[in-house]
């Protein structure tokens, strides 16, 4: 495999970008070898904090740290903080950083491959960095101070693009995007399913809403379902809360991305037609759905080639991660990993994550 980087590409360029809003990969400062011990998690809060910058270890892999300033930073950029409510920061903060632990655990593995990213590559990607910066006039100290970054981090950085970018050069090869599609079709293509469904909730006073209460009766309604001890038309007659029961629960037909609550589209392709989905929880109550009819759409695969190759990355950065995540010693420093959260909050930043 060629050793010569990327250099000069436009995802290049987006390295500099991301260098100054998000020092995106931790240094190669190493924590102390109790780490790999069960009683990692519980070192002194000096021993947490990075020797230059100040900045807070909030997890590690393999004794590579996480940083909060890292966290922060991805949140700045992604505009979360004018979009959600104060209570539920701590969760997307996880999120985001669950996503650099397995960033981190990808790039683990693709160094010990034919991917990986040679000291030479990162030399040269790093006097790149050095001479773009001396032509806007800026050193390089000044541009890693001036995010909390150290030269350590930076190189990592490199390393991850670089390698990254080879893997997905690999395997998102035309023929590979198009057997995605066709796996994946209604993704791109503008399918859509004709819906229905069984309500639990009352738009109108959420706050009394008991969330728990309506969830366990949702399940209970679904197994009974199943069970054939009732029709789901029956269900939506009976149980139904919402103005669309009289219609049996109609929700018309949906498509993989639309209006609707994220939750509500990627429920609609989650099961094959015919079967219940749910039940799922929004911000609005409780759902439990059924799908009745798909049509297929009618859009050229290669007219979605940049989407189908975006899910694709997102599908390899997944699947490389969950595969090797296993083998490495991952500790979390007062977070927790990431829950469920807004899906459409999961796309943008898996987006983020996975672009080259």
């Amino acid at each position: 495999m060629s050793s010569k980087p990327w250099i000069g590409s436009p995802t290049f360029l987006l390295v500099m970008i991301c260098l100054i809003v998000l020092p995106e990969v931790a240094n190669q400062w190493s924590l102390s070898g109790d780490l790999e011990s069960s009683i990692g998690p519980y070192l002194p809060e000096e021993t947490l904090i990075h020797p230059s910058t100040g900045a807070m270890v909030v997890a590690s892999v393999n004794d590579v740290p996480i940083y909060d300033v890292e966290i922060e930073r991805y949140l700045e950029r992604l505009n979360v903080f004018d979009e959600m409510p104060d209570t539920a920061l701590h969760v997307y903060r996880s999120t985001v950083m669950s996503q650099l632990v397995r960033r981190q655990v990808i790039l683990s593995y693709l160094q010990t491959t034919d991917f990986r990213a040679s000291e030479q590559d990162i030399n040269l990607a790093l006097a790149e960095v050095k001479q773009s910066l001396a032509a806007r006039g800026q050193s390089l100290d000044e541009f890693l101070a001036s995010g909390k970054v150290d030269q350590a981090m930076l190189r990592r950085n490199l390393a991850w693009k670089i390698a990254w970018t080879r893997y997905l050069k690999s395997y998102l090869t035309e023929a590979n995007l198009r057997r995605y599609f066709e796996r994946n079709y209604e993704r791109f293509d503008g399918t859509s399913r004709h819906v229905s469904q069984v309500y639990f909730g009352n738009p109108e006073n959420l706050e009394d809403f008991d969330w728990d209460v309506a969830f366990r009766e949702a399940v209970f309604l679904r197994d009974r379902i199943q069970q054939g001890e009732i029709s789901f038309e029956d269900a939506v007659k009976k149980h139904s809360q919402a103005p669309s029961a009289a219609d049996g629960g109609d929700m018309g037909w949906i498509k993989h991305h639309g209006p609707l609550d994220p939750r509500i589209h990627e429920a609609a392709f989650a099961r094959p037609v015919g079967e219940l989905v749910g039940p799922i929880q929004t911000k609005f109550g409780i759902h439990l759905m059924k799908v009745h009819q798909e049509k297929r759409g009618e859009t050229n695969w290669k007219d979605m080639i940049d989407d189908i190759r975006t899910a694709a990355a997102a599908y390899l950065f997944a699947h490389v991660a969950d595969r090797h995540i296993s083998d490495s010693n991952v500790y979390y420093f007062g977070e927790e990993e990431g829950s469920e959260i807004d899906p459409s909050y999961v796309r943008r930043f898996s987006d983020e994550f996975i672009a080259p």
